[in-house]
């Protein structure tokens, strides 16, 4: 054995979510999921504004990450009779990991959210409401 190199998990997978058919699945943006990805991505873009801050390119491809997780969770609990086990419990990939990647998503779009407001002026709507507390419609 000596000499023989471990395997590389991410290296050699050929499923889950670091097999090279499901990286291409979510980059190709031909596929269904490639093209949710891209609207999902492209719209928070726009939402930051037109001048990205290297933190948050940072912050938008770990949003990309962890939107390819949920998303193929939810693809599996899609494809589930139920999920609610017999036992009365939820499905096992909506347990904790599939909440901590949703808390995680939430995060990182709430430090996007801050990042866009601090690198725009206040906007009409924003100064009502500051000044006359909640604006009107009219």
């Amino acid at each position: 054995m000596a000499g023989k190199k471990a395997p590389v998990a991410t290296k050699n997978a050929r499923h889950g979510a670091y097999s090279k058919h499901l990286r291409r699945r979510y980059s190709d943006k031909r596929t269904t999921e490639g093209k949710q990805l891209a609207a999902i991505i492209k719209a928070l873009v726009n939402d930051c504004g037109p001048d990205l801050t290297a933190a948050q390119y940072i912050i938008l491809d770990r949003v990309r990450e962890k939107l390819i997780v949920l998303m193929q969770i939810g693809q599996y609990v899609d494809r589930q009779p139920c999920v609610i086990t017999k036992e009365g419990a939820l499905l096992p990939c909506l347990g904790k990991g599939y909440t901590t990647y949703a808390e995680s998503l939430r995060r990182d779009l709430e430090a996007l959210r801050t990042m866009a407001k601090k690198g725009r002026g206040k906007t009409l709507q924003e100064i009502l409401e500051e000044d006359y507390g909640e604006a009107d419609d009219n």
